[in-house]
């Protein structure tokens, strides 16, 4: 599994401050996170927001929790609107989810040579809770489906002869969400984007750090690395030196099946001193390091390590083998 990214939190997303978090626990899923961004407003609310990531080698998957707005005249869309609009490196839209005035509808719109809508669609709801998933595969064609969970609501295709390319980045149009006159109120959550593996069924769990491990070698602030503002952070000069600490955050379903364990980290290189950045995970008292991966000094960047197996003894994970500290080591 290759994920391109993950997260809702203001250090993963454009266009979204802190003070649109929120712990209402009608947006979000309280076994997989504490938050989820939260909107009020009026029928001509505007407040786009996106992210952005590599290149998919495959089709690309991505996934949100959607609470739709909550008044009883919301079903309907004030316009007609770009609910999510994938684009390419050039800018180009190239797929969208799309809202329609007359029905409360979310549509699939493949964007090629030619605009093809996809027939039927989510109906949106009032206060309506949608896992949604989204494929998006570019080659000679775009084709885009949306699920609702697991259940096929949309697709559409249009020929690319004009050679649009792969999406790198994913804009939500958050405008005009709802018809009524007043305030409503709606949530966005939990967002995945996965290169070549269905989100349908996934679900991610994010934890953060929580006390001290067995290595701190780091400078600064534990509480840095978890508290989602990219200004706070630790640092380390030399490589080779290590940070760990146990996790604390909702750990998923009880007994749920359990795919794979991510570190992701927001680094940056520094002008000089360790240019690259492992995660490793300490298992009985034993350290087992990901592949380093080589940081910008422009930009902090997402890095995610991940392993599909407890690198202690090959097996499946499963509650009880989590591990006890996860880290990060800096690297040459």
């Amino acid at each position: 599994m290759t994920i391109l990214h993950l997260g809702h939190q203001p250090a993963d997303l454009g266009g979204i401050e802190p003070a649109l978090m929120s712990t209402d626990p009608a947006g979000f899923d309280a076994d997989l996170d504490v938050n989820a961004v939260k909107f009020t407003g009026g029928r001509s609310h505007s407040s786009a927001f996106s992210l952005a990531f590599p290149p998919p080698a495959g089709d690309l998957w991505l996934q949100v929790r959607l609470r739709a707005p909550d008044t009883s005249s919301a079903d309907f869309y004030y316009k007609d609107v770009s609910v999510l609009a994938f684009r390419d490196a050039s800018g180009n839209t190239v797929a969208e989810l799309r809202g329609r005035k007359s029905t409360p509808t979310i549509f699939a719109r493949a964007s090629g040579d030619t605009v093809t809508d996809g027939a039927n669609g989510i109906d949106k709801g009032t206060g309506t809770v949608h896992w949604i998933n989204v494929r998006v595969a570019v080659g000679a064609d775009i084709t885009i489906e949306l699920h609702d969970g697991a259940g096929l609501m949309s697709s559409a295709t249009a020929a690319n002869t004009a050679g649009k390319g792969k999406p790198v980045s994913a804009v939500f149009g958050n405008t005009n969400m709802h018809s009524h006159f007043g305030d409503a109120t709606w949530y966005y959550a939990h967002i995945a984007v996965l290169d070549g593996t269905p989100t349908i069924g996934r679900r991610f769990a994010r934890q953060v750090p929580g006390m001290a491990g067995a290595h701190s070698q780091w400078a600064g602030t534990l509480a840095a690395l978890g508290d989602g503002n990219i200004a706070t952070r630790m640092s380390s000069d030399t490589a080779g030196q290590r940070q760990s600490a146990t996790l604390a955050g909702p750990a998923g379903p009880s007994g749920a099946a359990i795919a794979a364990v991510h570190i992701k980290a927001v680094a940056q290189a520094g002008t000089s001193g360790p240019g690259s950045l492992a995660g490793f995970l300490r298992i009985g008292g034993v350290d087992h390091d990901a592949s380093a991966a080589a940081l910008s000094s422009a930009v902090p960047e997402q890095v995610i390590f991940s392993w599909p197996q407890n690198p202690g003894d090959g097996a499946v994970w499963t509650d009880a083998t989590l591990p006890a500290e996860i880290g990060l080591l800096s690297a040459p």
